[in-house]
């Protein structure tokens, strides 16, 4: 069997040029951009054409293309060493750097833009920040790749790929050898399908959407969530009389109404913020509030109620220290640490760890100011 230019009854290819061997660009001819095709292998070690799988050229160095496939918890992987020019070789590696800058680079956009977005509009909700942060990371991706485009395929050397490689694996089935192959060379795909008597299949032409303007802004979306919490903290409004109230937060950027003697929370920007409690339309108290980042208070107005900090153990967890500790009377404010659960009763039951058999769960609650019984 010959591995010469004449492959599979197809007529020769124009003579070497720069390493590699002339290919017609018209469309659908041999080495199209974006055209690519399949083939099957027996096996994931099968001899392959001793020629670069993407510009037909001297073979002067190997890229190795893999599969993986998980059934349950295993992951099954098969990989091949495909044959390369050194030319197609630092485009593919060009290629690759100049995605993963381009990824990185958009990442790092979309990653400090709930910063920018809050210093521009202090009370962005969360639902605005966690819908348009993927819409800036793709954004940011699009302007990079107009400003710092993919270098076009080097057709004039015969090279039927540029920043991406010209041949990859297909996925298999797990148990059963034969493996499939995807490639741009026509000519190099045919004579692998030759070598191993198996059809070659056009396949039309290849995807041109990178993995990266998907998953940047899926990625930049996960790291916007806790980035907006920290930014922010969550605070507890109690109403211990027996009239509605509203909190006025920063005089009108935001607002929460509190039946009697019930409770809301707010994520407010963290930060000194002046909140102004509201009864029938005119202000009847005003509190001073710091919040911190990631924190927990607790805003009550009059500073006449009474509260406590509840510890109790479930399973066989020892409680250390007292398990009822009373705030200090008189704040309109309380800032809560190490607390669970703030102004709900305990749960029944708790979730442990492997290995764990008890937990304990602290709360932060309205009490009896004399008996200092929970009131909620």
């Amino acid at each position: 069997m010959s591995f010469g230019n004449n492959v599979g009854g197809f007529p020769p290819q124009p003579g070497p040029f720069a390493g590699g061997y002339r290919t017609p660009a018209g469309p659908g001819a041999v080495g199209a951009e974006e055209t690519w095709f399949e083939a099957e292998v027996p096996f994931a070690g099968a001899p392959l054409p001793p020629r670069c799988a993407c510009c037909f050229g001297p073979v002067e160095i190997h890229r190795t293309a893999s599969a993986t496939v998980t059934v349950g918890r295993t992951h099954y992987t098969r990989r091949m060493e495909i044959p390369y020019c050194r030319a197609c070789e630092v485009a593919v590696k060009e290629g690759a750097r100049r995605g993963r800058l381009q990824g990185f680079l958009g990442l790092a956009v979309a990653a400090v833009f709930p910063l920018l977005l809050s210093l521009v509009w202090l009370y962005a909700p969360a639902a605005v920040t966690f819908v348009a942060t993927p819409l800036v990371a793709l954004g940011a991706l699009l302007l990079l790749a107009k400003l710092w485009p993919t270098a076009p395929i080097a057709r004039h050397r015969g090279a039927t790929s540029g920043a991406r490689d010209a041949v990859w694996m297909l996925p298999f089935h797990v148990g059963q050898n034969p493996t499939r192959l995807a490639g741009t060379n026509e000519h190099w795909m045919r004579q692998l399908g030759e070598m191993h008597r198996t059809v070659v299949t056009p396949r039309g032409r290849r995807r041109t959407l990178d993995a990266r303007y998907i998953v940047v802004p899926i990625v930049a979306t996960l790291l916007a969530i806790p980035m907006w919490f920290g930014l922010h903290g969550r605070v507890y409004f109690d109403n211990p009389t027996t009239s509605p109230l509203t909190f006025d937060i920063d005089h009108g950027l935001a607002q929460v109404t509190v039946a009697p003697n019930g409770h809301e929370d707010l994520y407010l920007p963290a930060g000194e913020a002046v909140i102004d409690v509201m009864f029938e339309g005119r202000a009847v108290d005003r509190i001073h509030a710091d919040i911190e980042h990631f924190g927990k208070h607790l805003a009550s107005p009059f500073g006449r109620a009474c509260y406590a900090t509840l510890s109790t153990a479930y399973g066989d967890a020892v409680l250390e220290g007292p398990r009822r500790q009373m705030a200090p009377a008189g704040q309109r404010w309380h800032t809560l640490h190490r607390v669970q659960s703030v102004l709900e009763p305990f749960p029944r039951s708790v979730s442990v760890g492997r290995g764990q058999r008890g937990a304990i769960r602290v709360r932060f609650t309205r009490v009896h100011c004399l008996t200092g019984a929970p009131m909620l």
